[in-house]
């Protein structure tokens, strides 16, 4: 049995066998509060979003014990940092949220899903983004839709959501009219809106990456065209389990969504929908790039070949030529002739001429 050759991988490329930061969760029962993933943000933050047609206040949560909800105003909590295992259940009593919905919403690496249970709705997804140095980096997004009340969940404070706290502050516009159904449409209509920034990015970086391989390829494009493929499979197992929790919400299964709010919800997926096409035309891509690469080595390696076999086969009469009058046998009229020399010269020469001429007109030069 032949053994296999050991390469080197970066260790963001690796990929362990064993996710070892679930063992913490290793014989716990069902709804025990672990928080699964790494630790972004160094503190967790409550703010309380309530509102109507005619009201508006924000104001930051600092006991949860004394957390509740507005009588006849939407109620948005918003919670930053998802790491605090204390504040959660804190929160999921304070709320009634079930254990079972707080382990999902604390689990990070939790698949996209959709659920109603105990007059709650609830979903979690993959939300995209590309940092300053344009990496691609994801977070997870969960949300709780209740009776007069939606809490939305994020592993950090970011700035994405300020136009729709502007428009909640500003008077009199739309997302002041609706109910927290309409929140949380905006919110998600938010999260996808980015994901077409990054499939923008991926085809960016594949249609320079194409034009660098038909140009000069070179090893290190094989090895940037597999990151981009990983980041494209990342992007497709998050996208169709999401588009499976989506397709759910828009068709009404709960009555916390309005009706005349399903319409919003239907174009996210629209959307969705559109950007899955878009990754999946970018993975046959990356897959045709590979090809590419391999077929235009090849054929760099065949003009290669082609070069060294016309020069052997031009070489090939002259190094006979010189060999038969290398021999220097006694009796060769020629090594005599004081005009030999520079008359073999002119027949190498000339041969020489003949053969590139012979291949130019083949077409082989």
């Amino acid at each position: 049995m032949k053994s296999r050759k050991k390469t080197n991988h970066s260790p963001r490329n690796k990929i362990p066998l064993k996710d070892t930061r679930k063992s913490g969760k290793t014989g716990l029962p069902p709804g025990s509060l672990v928080h699964i993933g790494k630790k972004i943000a160094d503190s967790v933050t409550v703010r309380h979003w309530a509102f109507n047609s005619s009201e508006f206040s924000s104001t930051a949560v600092i006991d949860l014990h004394e957390l509740k909800t507005s009588e006849g105003v939407n109620n948005w909590f918003e919670i930053c940092g998802l790491h605090d295992t204390t504040l959660m259940d804190r929160l999921g009593k304070a709320l009634n949220i079930s254990p079972l919905v707080l382990e999902d919403i604390l689990n990070t690496e939790h698949r996209p899903k959709f659920d109603i249970q105990g007059g709650m709705l609830f979903l979690t997804l993959k939300a995209f983004y590309i940092s300053g140095e344009g990496e691609i980096l994801d977070e997870q997004a969960s949300f709780i839709l209740g009776s007069g009340y939606l809490v939305s969940f994020h592993e950090r404070s970011h700035s994405w959501f300020d136009s729709i706290k502007a428009a909640m502050e500003a008077g009199n516009t739309r997302i002041r009219q609706r109910g927290n159904d309409f929140i949380l449409y905006s919110l998600l209509d938010i999260i996808i809106d980015r994901y077409y920034a990054v499939a923008e990015s991926l085809g960016d970086r594949l249609e320079e990456l194409e034009e660098l391989i038909f140009e000069n390829p070179d090893r290190t494009l094989i090895d940037k065209n597999r990151e981009i493929k990983k980041e494209i499979i990342k992007l497709r197992k998050a996208l169709i389990p999401s588009l499976e929790a989506i397709n759910k919400l828009k068709r009404g299964e709960s009555d916390l969504v309005m009706k005349d709010t399903l319409p919003y919800f239907d174009d996210i997926y629209d959307h969705m929908v559109q950007v899955l096409d878009y990754i999946d035309t970018y993975r046959e891509i990356s897959a045709e790039l590979k090809e590419s690469y391999l077929s235009n080595l090849t054929l760099r390696m065949n003009q290669v070949m082609k070069l060294l076999t016309i020069i052997t086969s031009i070489f090939i009469p002259l190094s006979f030529i010189a060999g038969i009058y290398g021999m220097n046998f006694r009796n060769m009229p020629e090594l005599g002739w004081k005009y030999g020399y520079y008359t073999i010269l002119g027949i190498m020469f000339l041969l020489t001429v003949g053969m590139l001429i012979y291949f130019r007109r083949k077409k082989w030069l």
